[in-house]
């Protein structure tokens, strides 16, 4: 009997320890990847506005007011303008967004007489910076990014963002003092966007791992997911916001915009008819500038 006893004392204290191995490995993995998770690899630059567009540019810079970090990224002004665009790219890109690619919208924007500003968020391209918080900290760089924008020219700004960019320039657009909004393929709100989405960054199972990753990265990180509820902050502006998005995104479903336009009825969501994140301007790029461009004309 007190053999049996012993035998069993182990086995408890056997399942004991694995149990405890296995939440310490739950625990690293979910710390491991969550801190890697905003540390993506910096896409270089490839090219410019002059070479790929044959468009005249500045390279400019600026600090985050908040924190101080230097962002870097590319003036490209328009003679007589009458918009000025402050682009803001998604997670790990920078302001190639070359995804997308939006250098050729630049060259239409410019046709039509509009100044550009397109820059690296913290952590992204050539701006400094470590890590990036998917709009947490970002839009502090934006708001920086739209007073430098007018302290190069007069004219109203309007924010156009991708995917992060695009939920960036929705919760920073309240504080920013802006015209207007496009929202490309934008989540509603970061923490129940995570909740459920994860594992499309991560690669890792929903169960167990999501919710332990959210409790473990902001403390290691910075990345509070509270920040950035782009569906309260789109409450608060009083002018109608473009938001596209394909029909069959893979990353980022299109029912996050959906959401979003029902929380804005006086706004516009154009669903595109294509699969992929942020392929909308790619999938038929004549139809996306025509309803980019119609939006600017009547902010003008």
């Amino acid at each position: 009997m007190s053999l049996l006893k012993k035998h069993r004392k182990k086995l408890i204290a056997g399942l004991v320890i694995l149990i405890v191995l296995v939440l310490i490995a739950i625990v690293g993995i979910s710390a491991y990847v969550g801190s890697s998770l905003t540390e993506p690899p910096r896409e270089p630059l490839t090219t410019n506005p002059k070479k790929a567009e044959g468009l005249a540019y500045e390279n400019v810079s600026f600090r985050s007011y908040k924190d101080r970090t230097r962002l870097s990224g590319w003036w490209i002004p328009s003679e007589d303008a009458k918009l000025t665009i402050v682009f803001a790219h998604g997670y790990g890109k920078n302001r190639e967004q070359n995804d997308v690619p939006i250098l050729p919208l630049f060259k239409k924007f410019h046709q039509a007489g509009y100044n550009v500003l397109t820059f690296d968020f913290r952590g992204s391209g050539q701006s400094e910076g470590k890590r990036v918080t998917v709009g947490a900290k970002e839009q502090d760089d934006l708001l920086t990014a739209v007073r430098y924008a007018k302290s190069r020219a007069s004219e109203p700004v309007v924010l156009y963002g991708i995917s992060m960019g695009a939920a960036t320039s929705l919760v920073t657009a309240p504080k920013a003092e802006v015209a207007g909004v496009i929202a490309d393929s934008p989540f509603s709100d970061l923490k129940n966007y995570l909740e459920t989405n994860l594992p499309v960054w991560s690669g890792l199972p929903n169960f167990p791992f999501t919710p332990v990753i959210l409790q473990v990265t902001p403390l290691l990180t910075g990345l509070n997911p509270e920040r950035v509820q782009p569906i309260e902050a789109i409450r608060r502006i009083d002018y109608p916001i473009l938001m596209i998005h394909g029909k069959d995104d893979d990353a980022i479903p299109v029912t996050e915009s959906m959401r979003l336009q029902k929380a804005a009825p006086r706004s516009e969501l154009y669903v595109t008819e294509n699969g992929g994140h942020v392929q909308s301007y790619k999938h038929d790029r004549k139809a996306y500038e025509n309803k980019i461009l119609s939006y600017l004309e009547d902010i003008r």
